[in-house]
C-alpha cells in the first residue's frame, strides 16, 4: 500500500513559499504520509490585502481542479482564502494554516498573539480568530511593515521589527506567538523572551495526520 499524500495547496504564485511549506511538512509528517506541493498558475505572487484575498478565494475551485488528487489538503496561506469552498469540493480532509493554528490555540487555552506581514491582514486574521472561537484568548494581531514577498526576499530587514513586535505582543498579555504566514516558514528570528512560538505548520500537519486512516501495520 502506497503512502497517503498530503497536498500543500498554495493560492499565490510563489513557488518558493510552496517549497518552504512542503519542506516543513515533510519534516513533521509521521510514517505513511508524504507531502507534495501545488502552486497557483495565475494570480499575485503574494496575497497582501482584501482584494487579493477575495480573488484567491474566488479562484479556489479552479485551483483545486488543476491540482493533483491527494488524501488530504493543507491550504498554505495563513488566512485560509477559499477554505470553505475547498472543504466542500475536495472530498478529503482539509485544513488551513490559520484554522489549525487557531484551533490549537483554543485547545491550549493560553493568551496568544499573531504576527503577520502587512497591516491589511490585521482585520482578516482577527476575523479568522473570531470564526475559530478563540477571540477571548487573542492578545492582538501585530503587523510587520512589509508583505510576505518582502519578508522572504530580505528577512534581515525585518529582524528588529520582529523582535519589537513580539515584545509588544508579550506586553499585551500574550504567552504564545503565532507567526502568521507561509512567508515565515524556514526563517529564524529572535523573539521576545517569555513567548512560546507556535508554528502553524505543526498544528496543521498534526490535524491532518490525525484525520487520515492509519496505514496497516
Amino acid at each position: 500500500m502506497s503512502d497517503a499524500t498530503l497536498l500543500v495547496l498554495n493560492p499565490n504564485t510563489s513557488q518558493a513559499m510552496t517549497e518552504a511549506v512542503v519542506s516543513a511538512a515533510r519534516a513533521l509528517l509521521p510514517p505513511g504520509l508524504k507531502a507534495i506541493g501545488w502552486t497557483a498558475s495565475a494570480g499575485p505572487p503574494v496575497i497582501r490585502d482584501r482584494p487579493s484575498y477575495d480573488a484567491a478565494a474566488a479562484a479556489m475551485p479552479a485551483l483545486l481542479a488543476e491540482a493533483p488528487r491527494a488524501d488530504a489538503i493543507l491550504l498554505a496561506c495563513f488566512g485560509d482564502p477559499g477554505l470553505a469552498v475547498l472543504r466542500e469540493r475536495a472530498g478529503v480532509p482539509v485544513t488551513g494554516l490559520a484554522e489549525a493554528a487557531v484551533l490549537a490555540a483554543r485547545q491550549r487555552g493560553e493568551r496568544f498573539a499573531i504576527l503577520t506581514a502587512g497591516a491589511a491582514w490585521v482585520p482578516i486574521l482577527t476575523d479568522c480568530v473570531v470564526a475559530g472561537g478563540a477571540s477571548h484568548l487573542l492578545a492582538g494581531v501585530f503587523a510587520l511593515d512589509g508583505d510576505g514577498a518582502a519578508l522572504r526576499a530580505d528577512p534581515e530587514r525585518f529582524r528588529a521589527q520582529v523582535r519589537a513586535l513580539s515584545a509588544r505582543a508579550r506586553a499585551a498579555g500574550a504567552r504564545r506567538l503565532v507567526p502568521g504566514g507561509a512567508a515565515f516558514e524556514g526563517l529564524r528570528f529572535d523573539w521576545a523572551e517569555g513567548l512560546a512560538v507556535d508554528r502553524p505548520i505543526e498544528a496543521a500537519v498534526a490535524l491532518l495526520a490525525h484525520a487520515l486512516p492509519k496505514p496497516p501495520a
